[in-house]
């Protein structure tokens, strides 16, 4: 098994045990909503221990942003984002993940928020391993000013994320009690 596979095996163990425990930190977020601005901001329905973005969510609504959700359209594709508003049904994707019917207008976000396994002190971040969020940040890096930020539990930094040259830095992640600012290149 590769650096990365084990670092994800112990790692999505560790967050789905500490997302039990210390699941309501996720409220924490709300803190970091006034340095999240833009028109149309992507987040995610959280599943397997992902820190649960809804609360943050709620409050990037109340301050007058859209909020869009990813979908997964061919599973070598970038995702693309689909408009949603609390409530509005949602139906699996290709990947079978719910997300936004295709009747919901597909938006380009100005903000991506992503979950992560782990990530480092200049930005590097652990995903699951499918590269659908890498894809999909390097098709936005190209062709727009988008940023993005992963939002994680604190207990999710670590010393050093192993990284192939497909990853995708971040600009910021978000935890309950920090902003960790990158360059983002």
């Amino acid at each position: 098994m590769d650096e990365k596979n084990t670092m994800r095996q112990s790692l999505l163990t560790a967050r789905r045990a500490h997302a039990d425990a210390h699941g309501a930190e996720a409220a924490a977020l709300t803190d970091h909503a006034e340095k999240l601005s833009g028109q149309n901001i992507a987040a995610y329905l959280p599943m397997g221990g992902e820190i649960d973005p809804r609360p943050l969510m709620q409050a990037l609504r109340q301050q007058g942003s859209g909020i869009c959700l990813p979908v997964c359209i061919d599973e070598e594709a970038a995702m693309i984002f689909r408009h949603y508003r609390e409530g509005d049904p949602l139906l699996p994707d290709e990947m079978g993940i719910a997300a936004p019917r295709a009747t919901a207008q597909q938006v380009t976000p100005d903000i991506v928020l992503l979950p992560l396994l782990a990530f480092d002190g200049i930005g590097h971040r652990l995903g699951r391993g499918g590269g659908f969020y890498d894809r999909t940040l390097a098709k936005l890096r190209a062709g727009t000013n988008c940023r993005f930020i992963g939002l994680a539990f604190d207990m999710q930094m670590v010393d050093k994320c192993p990284v192939a040259p497909h990853d995708e830095v971040l600009h910021s992640v978000a935890t309950p009690t920090q902003w960790h600012d990158f360059d983002g290149k």
